[in-house]
């Protein structure tokens, strides 16, 4: 570093080459103050002529970045940097980190009748509570939605107030579903049931089981099957 003058300052060019300064030193205002423990305020006043820069500033910007040369700050002396000092700060800029968890669409059983309704007319995830589920397996259900389970006809496996994540099955491939555990809706009905009996393409009817054995099981005509969506996965359950 070039021996520094005393502390008197040329306020009509020191702006002028601090704006050289941060030019050739290719930062923002913000990464500087950053670097320099500084409010950006301060540099923003001193470029735009509102205030003057301290001693104490310049000497704390030739200690963070050893390339700048002091005759060039205090007598203009070119070059502004030194060519055979360290190399210029490269600062590489990092993408901001994927969050945990995400919010998805949620249904609880309150809003059962309510997302019934409003099916028909096309529902809107803004119209839907949210809830925060793993990043990683939002990506890999992109539709799915978190259902609150009513009652315990699905027991042991899902009882109440379990959330599960459920993924839409186009209505091509309804006659496809069999053995899993599906939400069905069908007349003014929201349901979770396991499809045991798909006899959509010989008799187009559909047979829904409760895993509890006093459950029992419910036939619904194809007529009626207004959406399907696959449970894939609990999200969260009591303890009982």
């Amino acid at each position: 570093m070039d021996q520094l003058p005393d502390k008197h300052l040329d306020n009509q060019s020191i702006q002028h080459r601090l704006r050289q300064v941060f030019d050739q030193l290719g930062l923002t205002i913000y990464q500087i103050a950053k670097d320099t423990s500084e409010n950006p305020s301060k540099f923003y006043n001193i470029l735009n002529g509102r205030a003057k820069p301290s001693y104490d500033t310049i000497l704390n910007l030739l200690v963070q970045y050893p390339q700048i040369r002091a005759d060039y700050i205090f007598r203009g002396v070119e070059p502004v940097l030194d060519i055979n000092g360290p190399p210029p700060v490269v600062r590489v800029p990092v993408p901001p980190a994927e969050p945990d968890q995400i919010e998805i669409p949620f249904v609880p059983t309150r809003f059962y009748a309510s997302f019934v309704e409003s099916i028909s007319d096309g529902i809107r995830e803004a119209d839907l509570e949210s809830y925060p589920v793993s990043a990683a397996i939002a990506r890999k259900y992109p539709q799915a939605i978190v259902l609150e389970i009513e009652g315990n006809s699905m027991s042991p496996q899902l009882v109440s107030g379990a959330r599960v994540m459920a993924t839409p099955v186009a209505e091509g491939d309804w006659v496809y579903q069999s053995g899993g555990v599906y939400a069905v809706m069908y007349r003014d009905y929201l349901v979770v049931k396991r499809i045991r009996e798909n006899n959509l393409l010989t008799h187009q009817q559909l047979t829904l089981y409760s895993d509890h054995p006093n459950g029992g099981s419910v036939t619904i005509s194809a007529d009626d099957l207004r959406g399907l969506w696959k449970v894939v996965r609990i999200v969260e359950a009591p303890v009982e």
